[in-house]
């Protein structure tokens, strides 16, 4: 009788054991649509941290550069706000710091009559440049993932034409190895386009996008000199562009035609003979008027963390459901991402600085995920804190949860 009860009271304790088991909800439950009940829920890939680093190096603190993938460690004694030499490190295959080689940058030259004294050290990573010590009354930044080469793009500030034209920012090609300073819009007609904040290359670097504060947005032909504002050719503002090979895909807010997706109208300008082209009707079932856009980076008057971007060729929408959609510009198609429903409220999105990928933290359930446009796949990301993840470069993102480490997400 009494092995009869016990047998009994391991079976209950096994039961009841189980049933707390399943009840547990797992940490960091996957990103999932909704699905019926019964059904399994679709799950996205995990990416952990491939690489540890500590925020600690030689009894400094590392400072990561967002976007180029390096790490920055402060040389001097006392760190200041500017001004301040840094020693370059970036990660090598087996996960370890790796310092680089800085070199000297000193050269004077006069442009317009202006004479310009341009002194730094700086460092390269995989063909990315980084600036390790800049005086703090230099009168030039250089613009990061600008490189082609040994030339980068650099913004002259307050620089003074021929004309006697004062310019917010100039932009010229520095060789970073020749030291040449090349003046390539010296033969384009700028006119009273003179409060240039930002500027990008076309990607066969045949054109140059600059923006004016207040929002203003031009095409500069570089082959012909020719000097284009996109509200004319548009025949209405532009809020912001991004550039393909051939074309020039403009937006605002408000609109009619096949070109309008929810409360923004597209439309593109031709390169080869800079008209206006109108977008077709997307070829979807969807009711394309009710689609909201949770993230849509185009080229504008903001420039972002001193780098060079000229707006991405895709955006992120949703119908209202939570089933979310990639709006490919290029080929004007909306494709459905799935195993993943936007979150109605608390979600920070942040587009690599390529536009080819897009990190998603879903803040109010500490989740995070990976969007690549390009293939529509995603991947969540193992993360300690979703509120502390940055794109390290565009193929990276970096953790710094607090606890003393930073990690590394190799999306590649």
């Amino acid at each position: 009788m009494k092995r009869i009860l016990l047998l009994l009271l391991i079976g209950c304790c096994l039961i009841s054991a189980c049933g707390k088991t399943e009840a547990v909800a797992p940490t960091g439950a996957p990103l999932a649509a909704a699905t019926p009940t019964g059904a399994a829920a679709p799950v996205l890939p995990l990416v952990k941290a491939s690489t540890m680093i500590p925020e600690l190096y030689k009894e400094k603190a590392l400072r990561p550069t967002e976007g180029s993938g390096v790490f920055l460690l402060c040389a001097d004694p006392v760190e200041m706000n500017s001004g301040s030499h840094y020693d370059a490190y970036g990660v090598t295959a087996d996960g370890s710091l790796e310092q680089l080689e800085e070199k000297l940058f000193n050269n004077a030259y006069t442009l317009d009559g202006s004479r310009y004294h341009l002194s730094f050290d700086w460092a390269e990573f995989d063909g990315t440049k980084v600036m390790t010590y800049v005086p703090a009354d230099m009168e030039a930044s250089m613009l990061s993932l600008s490189d082609q080469g040994s030339t980068s793009l650099f913004l002259l500030r307050w620089h003074t034409g021929e004309d006697d034209t004062v310019y917010t920012y100039y932009p010229v090609l520095l060789d970073l190895e020749t030291g040449e300073l090349t003046d390539f819009l010296a033969d384009c007609r700028l006119g009273s386009l003179s409060r240039i904040c930002n500027a990008a290359f076309s990607p066969n670097r045949n054109g140059l996008l600059l923006a004016q504060e207040g929002g203003a947005i031009y095409y500069c032909d570089l082959e012909s000199g020719t000097v284009y504002s996109l509200d004319e050719l548009s025949g209405q503002p532009v809020k912001a562009c991004t550039l393909t090979d051939d074309k020039i895909i403009c937006w605002n807010q408000g609109g009619e035609g096949g070109g309008v997706l929810g409360d923004y109208s597209f439309w593109s300008i031709s390169l080869a003979d800079f008209k206006r082209q109108e977008m077709p009707e997307p070829e979807s079932e969807l009711d394309t008027s009710a689609l909201r856009f949770a993230h849509l980076a185009g080229f504008d008057s903001q420039l972002r963390q001193g780098c060079m971007f000229s707006g991405s060729p895709y955006a992120l929408c949703t119908d209202g459901s939570g089933q979310t959609y990639v709006l490919d510009m290029k080929q004007w198609q909306l494709r459905a991402v799935e195993g993943y429903t936007l979150p109605a409220s608390n979600l920070s999105c942040t587009g690599s600085l390529d536009g080819q990928r897009l990190l998603l933290k879903d803040t109010g359930n500490n989740r995070a995920a990976v969007l690549d446009y390009r293939d529509c796949t995603m991947v969540r990301l193992d993360a300690q804190n979703a509120e502390r993840l940055i794109w390290f470069d565009s193929d990276t993102v970096l953790e710094q949860p607090g606890d003393g480490n930073f990690y590394l997400y190799d999306l590649k």
